[in-house]
């Protein structure tokens, strides 16, 4: 027996590139996610068949609007709920909950008193639980997993999902007849209360044991709070969205034509909750085939724009049979059509399609998509079901010409996101030129152009077509890609390694073998992992002989390397012997003699603690940040960051005064993620932060995507004197450029905008004032004062305008036309101007266009401003103005200056 597990474990273990250490909590998660989709297959069948059986099909379209409003309403407060409060409390919080339902349910069922209201709430229920369950199941499987487990881990785990919808539907064909329709959601209830303890040992032993709050923080990606503005903002996610929602709209009307012919023809409930498990269990059982056997080998012969046509075509061909042949048949085949090719060939090509989409965005958008669209597409099913069943009295062929008339709109969608598809590739490149991009119109033209980019394009392009082979490799493409690692850029070299892992079955290990000698520390690393995770035989046996080298070059890759692929895995590092391994090291540093070896040793050593985060020698890292040597001291400073541990922050931050380590402080610190927002807050507090340390927060936030970070340096901007100012605006523009998904809140950066404008022309209505008697008379040192501020306040004021136009338009375009407006050449400032007068709208371009120009002076009186039809506010006026300004230099000498008028006056 034991000898049988062994070897099925080896089988999982090679088969699905499950590494030692990790079996345990793939299979946690997988059987997780397996109880959940058999409960849920085994209540819909009941559900479905009490519904119907009681109010008949007609009554469908009600449920859908139901589930609709319930799933948008529930759906939004779950997601404010998710990031205030523990996750863990939440995710047991609902499998009680819905444990304690089901029993509920049964137990009226078994009175006799599940009817009525209670019975379309049951649906409601069925419905929502399904969407919650999945939801909350993945993001706490992206914490669970880090980034590069998740892409060998997900879809072995997924496979669980199949397998627990094949389990429960056959379940529950078998038991319905056996046990009686009722008793199924005690069943049900068993089967859900076994995810409780795992969930808590999952959360125990992979959450909590290995991972500090910065680590949870980082891997969390639940909802965002502006994602309908990102959809909108982009047209290639618009139509993802679009095809998304009409294949949901499609599927709920297919399941009615399904519910309603099988419902005619098994009057009985018992029989139909049988139908229903037996043949929701095959829809997956067919679709599992399909997964695993034809959807890689059709996308690849057809391409992802023709994969995305086999499920409507399917359910259009299926609509035409019931139209002419409503029988029970014709209804499986199109039930089958869209249950079978809906989670393979179409999910696959949809998730292709989605490759251009930078992954945060996908990762902001994907629960908008799924909860509110999919509730959307439901509600609207069911209104065209009621206005076309029920408004209008047709009969059941009408749902299959809606069907084919939905599917026409549906393949409309399929053909523009093909060409958006292709644009988001040239943008991507930097291709926006037509024929000039990533990809062409034809498959054979598709490769040819790939094959240029890899043999002769830049290093951006060469970068950007390498990550994105690794999520479709093209066999096609395995020879230029192989080629790459003869690239003379150690960063394609390395990038060229990480992407032919994903040529399962093409062997390069001995090709990648040769690479552990490459003169790149980067790619000796790249080629070991590489390796690794390509080894049949015992890992540790592989990274044992590269251990034995004499080659300290070798040894240290091979060391950083198994810290990588071991973090946050205690089971592969006690294989790989990891902490002896560093303790042997760490003791020939301390006999070696100050020199390259013991430099390069000790950096080794302080990569792989970081990587590893191997809190037994957070000492050494500790003493490593006081060495004499700089090299070393950044190295520290990397891997205190790379720890994510808090107890290395107060040192990391006092390290943001350092002329040499800022550049370092600042990546360590910013590496916690969006977690270390909130403690930079905390320290934000404190007075000595504040004069010493401020100024690098936005420095830090411009290397964290997230939209916390947006949020924290506007509410900053407002609290903040001019210089922080700046620096929050050249953040902000950062932040814009790398990570477009994020949103900018509209009416806020105008409103800034104006409010800058103001204080541009209420500073000019101070510099163009003749030296009234008054004030002279008053103290015209402190007025030639002000006036001399200002005047340096003004250059300033003008780049806080442009950084801000750069958060409404593109970043880099503006950035451009400040340098040019800013330039000696008088031509390159005209024509600046002249496409910022296009750029801006009416109001913007009569407030911003007389300060540019008046910008651009050398020397202002008030008639050239009255020619430029700027108006200059009254000498009061502007001082009363400057008092608000969180300058405060400026605002205390324009309170002395207005009091000193008004004395006079």
């Amino acid at each position: 027996m034991n000898r049988l597990l062994q070897d099925f474990r080896k089988f999982l273990i090679e088969v699905f590139d499950i590494k030692d250490g990790e079996l345990g909590k793939a299979l946690l998660m997988q059987s997780i996610i397996f109880l959940l989709i058999a409960t849920l297959l085994i209540v819909k069948p009941t559900v479905n068949s009490l519904f119907i059986s009681k109010f008949g099909v007609q009554s469908l379209p009600k449920a859908f609007i139901l589930v609709a409003i319930f799933a948008a309403v529930i759906s939004t407060f779950y997601s404010r709920v998710l990031l205030k409060q523990s996750l863990l409390k939440i995710f047991l919080g609902i499998q009680i909950f819905s444990i304690i339902s089901l029993v509920v349910f049964g137990v009226l069922l078994q009175l006799n008193f599940l009817e009525g209201w209670i019975l379309y709430l049951f649906y409601v229920w069925m419905a929502i639980f399904g969407i919650l369950s999945a939801s909350q199941f993945w993001i706490l499987a992206n914490i669970v997993f880090n980034a590069r487990e998740a892409k060998r881990l997900f879809g072995f785990i997924g496979s669980g999902a199949i397998a627990g919808g094949i389990f429960g539907g056959y379940l529950t064909s078998v038991l319905a007849e056996l046990i009686g329709s009722e008793n199924l959601l005690f069943v049900a209830a068993l089967l859900l209360s076994i995810c409780i303890p795992l969930t808590r040992k999952t959360w125990k032993k992979y959450v909590l044991l290995n991972q500090t709050k910065y680590q949870q923080k980082k891997r969390l990606t639940g909802f965002s709070k502006h994602p309908f503005q990102i959809i909108r903002q982009s047209k290639h996610l618009s139509l993802l969205a679009g095809i998304i929602g009409i294949s949901v709209l499609v599927a709920k009307l297919v399941e009615y034509q399904f519910s309603a012919i099988a419902s005619e023809k098994i009057p009985d409930p018992d029989d139909l909750t049988s139908f229903f498990g037996f043949w929701f269990s095959n829809f997956n059982l067919i679709s599992l085939i399909i997964q695993l056997f034809l959807t890689r080998r059709i996308i690849e012969k057809f391409g992802v724009g023709r994969s995305l046509f086999f499920l409507p075509g399917s359910i259009g061909l299926g609509a035409l049979c019931v139209v002419f042949f409503p029988e029970l048949w014709a209804a499986i085949f199109i039930r089958l059509a869209d249950g079978s090719l809906k989670q393979s060939i179409n999910k696959a090509a949809i998730e292709l399609l989605a490759l251009p989409i930078p992954v945060e965005i996908k990762n902001q958008t994907k629960t908008f998509i799924d909860v509110f669209i999919d509730s959307a597409a439901t509600g609207l099913s069911g209104i065209i079901l009621i206005f076309v069943i029920s408004g209008l009295d047709l009969p059941l062929e009408w749902v299959s010409l809606i069907n084919l008339l939905m599917v026409g709109v549906w393949i409309y969608f399929a053909l523009k996101v093909q060409k958006e598809y292709l644009n988001s590739f040239k943008i991507n490149l930097g291709l926006q030129q037509e024929g000039q991009g990533f990809l062409l119109k034809s498959k054979n033209a598709d490769l040819e152009q790939i094959r240029t980019v890899l043999k002769n394009g830049s290093e951006k392009e060469i970068l950007f077509v390498l990550e994105q082979l690794r999520a479709f490799p093209h066999k096609q493409l395995f020879s230029e890609t192989l080629e790459c690692l003869e690239n003379p850029n150690a960063r394609i070299r390395a990038a060229a390694i990480k992407t032919l892992y994903f040529y399962k079955n093409q062997n390069s290990s001995e090709r990648i073998s040769e690479m552990t000698s490459d003169p790149s520390q980067l790619v000796k690393i790249e080629a070991f992992e590489f390796l690794m995770h390509h080894h049949s035989g015992n890992l540790k046996d592989l990274m044992e002989n590269y251990w034995a080298q004499k080659d300290a070059r070798v040894k240290g890759a091979a060391l950083v390397s198994m810290a990588r692929e071991s973090r946050s895995n205690l089971g592969l590092q006690s294989i790989f012997q990891l902490n002896h391994k560093i303790q042997t090291i760490i003791k020939e540093i301390g006999r070696l003699e100050k020199g390259s070896e013991k430099k390069f040793q000790t950096i080794s050593v302080l990569k792989a603690i970081g990587y590893g985060q191997l809190s037994l020698f957070y000492d050494f890292l500790e003493k490593s940040l006081n060495s004499e040597d700089p090299a070393i001291v950044e190295q520290a400073i990397l891997s205190a960051g790379n720890t994510l541990d808090k107890k290395f922050l107060p040192v990391l931050i006092e390290l943001l005064n350092s002329k040499l380590y800022k550049k370092a402080a600042i990546e360590a610190i910013a590496n916690y993620g969006p977690g270390i927002i909130q403690t930079l807050k905390n320290y934000n507090v404190a007075e000595d932060f504040q004069n010493n340390h401020a100024f690098k927060v936005p420095q830090i936030l411009s290397y964290i995507g997230d939209q916390a970070s947006v949020e924290y340096l506007l509410n900053l901007f407002e609290t903040s004197g001019p210089k922080m100012r700046v620096e929050i605006l050249k953040a902000l523009n950062k932040l814009k450029q790398k990570f477009p998904f994020l949103s900018f809140p509209r009416r806020e950066i105008l409103s800034l905008i104006h409010e800058e404008a103001n204080l541009y022309h209420h500073s000019l209505g101070v510099i163009v004032q003749n030296e009234d008697k008054q004030v002279t008379a008053g103290s015209p040192e402190l007025f030639l004062k002000l006036k001399t501020i200002l005047e340096k306040r003004l250059d300033e004021n003008l780049e806080r305008i442009f950084l801000l136009l750069g958060l409404k338009f593109v970043p880099s375009e503006i950035l451009s036309l400040y340098k040019n407006i800013q330039c000696d050449q008088e031509d390159l400032r005209v024509n600046a101007l002249e496409y910022l007068e296009n750029l801006l709208d009416n109001n913007l371009k009569k407030i911003l266009i007389p300060i540019i120009e008046s910008s651009l002076l050398e020397k202002i009186s008030d008639d050239i401003l009255e020619d430029m039809e700027l108006k200059i506010p009254r000498l009061n006026d502007s001082l009363k103005q400057l008092t608000q300004s969180q300058d405060q230099e400026v605002s205390s000498l324009s309170q002395q200056l207005l009091l000193q008028l008004e004395m006079a006056s």
